[in-house]
């Protein structure tokens, strides 16, 4: 994991000169404890003081803390930037990952999960990072170099540094990998919380409607209690190690003050040697005790890591052919040739389906809730491929075309609603950039959009927020089927595309679409049987089956499913 996560930090040259900048600081840092106790034994006692050996070596210390404290901020600036480009290339790698999954991604985990991953566990990689690259290479030059010195200085008295340091990071260590497993939790159910937060706050209307306030905090207590819980424990187990650390680190400290006095004492070493030792024995403890910090940081980031790499490994949409075939000017005949199909390997939703659609028909699909309506659209683009079988676009087999070449010859108007935070004009333009003004009103025109776009004060520059609460349901409905027309594709597919407006406004846009389909492929699924008595086939399906097609007069006529279907909805 974390030999993965470095290769987003990894800028060769950047990282040799913050590590150069890293051992010019802790070269400071451990010559200055070396004129500390120079500086010291020149103090021998009144009137045998070498003032002009004492001042060279004050004014030699000074430009070694000065030279090291630059050193390290330039290394700190340095790090960052290291930090922060690889964090906004793994961000960028998990947003680039979720274009290409398979729809059933998102069918199957929490939008507000998927969010959290983005902020949440970035943000903790970030934290991480940014620390555990400057302290993590600090830490190492530090611990080699002091030991050199302190050998230098004095062996039996390093010889009791070298064990009990690392004595300290050994026994936080265990601590820490004790905290891992709750880390992850703790992200997990973070992801979880934050999930249920959004889909709550989505649908706060719906959940005052219905009076379900008190089950939905108690659901979301229920979920803070275990995010509190998880996130108790990790930190609460993980908060040992640094003390743990300090205590052993201040026995080693006065054990070499205890040894260092006696040896002083038999003139085995100088006054300034054991203050400078000391100093080299707090140098050499203190990255045993970042470590032991950051260790807390490491496993809380590496939890993140494996949450972000585990959508990053996911299997992509099937790849498109290496050579496609590309169509250029679509005719529009669509067949369905022994199409299978399910959600599950298992279980096929749709079996053995055979269809031919002529171009330029009107095919309308009809069938209730769970039927496979949807299903037979999300397959004729490609959000999934069938199972068996092949669907033909004049021809030729989608699966040999690209997603984008196949994906633009349809303009496609969802019962679901998706604006994005900008102009009205920029939504409008969504699919065709490069429309002028005029033909954005034109399109506004046509579905019947401009009447209310021309009362805003700002008209087509009025700006949409996230949610789009400055428009109605209906409005934003209007403004997603302006987008189509705009576009004007070969081919059209409406899925319940008039279900959130009222009956005068559908009336209009019926007449629009009337338009917008003559001559052109199109498919409409309807569950108000009165919009699509004019069109040219109409389908009935069951359990993912065509149970009945043709018209409507034909349908009618036969007495059948759709004849019950048709006349409970304008019959008592």
């Amino acid at each position: 994991m974390f030999k993965r996560l470095f290769q987003y930090f990894e800028q060769k040259t950047q990282l040799i000169g913050a590590t150069l900048l890293i051992i010019i600081s802790v070269i400071s840092n451990l010559w200055a404890p070396v004129l500390v106790g120079q500086t010291i034994d020149q103090l021998i006692g009144r009137n045998q003081v070498d003032f002009p050996q004492l001042t060279r070596d004050i004014v030699l210390l000074i430009f070694v803390y000065l030279g090291g404290n630059l050193s390290l901020w330039l290394a700190t600036w340095s790090t960052n930037e290291i930090a922060y480009k690889g964090v906004n290339r793994l961000r960028h790698d998990l947003f680039a990952k979720l274009n290409y999954l398979p729809l059933r991604f998102f069918d199957t985990h929490p939008h507000g999960d998927v969010t959290s991953r983005f902020v949440n566990d970035i943000e903790t990689i970030s934290d991480g990072a940014l620390q555990g690259l400057l302290i993590s290479i600090q830490a190492v030059f530090t611990i080699i170099g002091s030991i050199i010195v302190m050998f230098n200085l004095d062996w039996l008295m390093a010889l009791m540094v070298l064990i009990t340091a690392p004595l300290s990071y050994l026994t936080a260590k265990v601590l820490t990998q004790k905290s891992h497993h709750y880390f992850k939790l703790q992200a997990d159910d973070l992801g979880s919380l934050n999930g249920f937060a959004e889909e709550s706050i989505a649908g706060l209307k719906t959940i005052q409607a219905f009076s379900h306030e008190e089950q939905a905090q108690t659901e979301f207590e229920n979920r803070n209690q275990q995010l509190y819980q998880t996130g108790f424990l990790s930190q609460f187990i993980a908060s040992f190690a640094n003390p743990t650390a300090r205590f052993i680190n201040n026995v080693m400290y006065a054990l070499i003050g205890l040894t260092g006095g006696l040896r002083a004492i038999t003139g085995q070493i100088t006054v300034g040697e054991i203050s400078s030792f000391l100093i080299f024995a707090t140098i050499f403890g203190k990255p045993f005790s970042d470590l032991t910090n950051l260790t807390s940081q490491f496993q809380s980031a590496f939890a993140s890591a494996k949450r972000i790499f585990h959508i990053i490994d996911l299997p992509e949409e099937v790849a498109d052919p290496t050579t496609p075939r590309v169509i250029e000017q679509v005719t529009g005949n669509i067949d369905f040739e022994q199409v299978k199909f399910g959600y599950e390997p298992s279980q096929h939703l749709i079996e053995n389906l055979n269809l031919h659609i002529k171009a330029g028909q009107q095919i309308a699909i009809v069938g209730e809730t769970g039927a496979g309506k949807t299903t037979l659209i999300n397959l004729l683009m490609r959000f999934y491929d069938v199972t068996g079988g092949a669907i033909k676009l004049d021809g030729i087999d989608i699966r040999q075309l690209t997603r984008e070449n196949l994906r633009r010859q349809y303009g496609l108007v969802l019962q679901e609603t998706w604006l994005f935070s900008g102009t009205i004009r920029d939504n409008i333009a969504f699919g065709r950039p490069d429309a002028s003004l005029a033909e954005i009103k034109e399109a506004a025109q046509e579905s019947g959009a401009a009447e209310f776009i021309d009362k805003l004060p700002k008209g087509y520059d009025t700006l949409l927020n996230a949610e789009n609460n400055n428009l109605s349901i209906g409005q934003q409905q209007l403004l997603t089927i302006a987008r189509v027309m705009l576009a004007n594709p070969p081919m059209l597919i409406l899925d319940e595309a008039t279900s959130n407006v009222d009956t005068y406004t559908e009336a209009k846009i019926q007449q629009a679409f009337n338009r917008l389909t003559h001559g052109r492929t199109s498919f409409v699924i309807a569950h108000r049987l009165s919009t699509i008595r004019q069109a040219d086939l109409i389908l009935v399906m069951d359990h993912g089956n065509v149970i009945e097609q043709g018209n409507h007069r034909q349908l009618l006529a036969k007495n059948g499913y759709y004849a019950r279907l048709y006349h409970s909805q304008f019959e008592d």
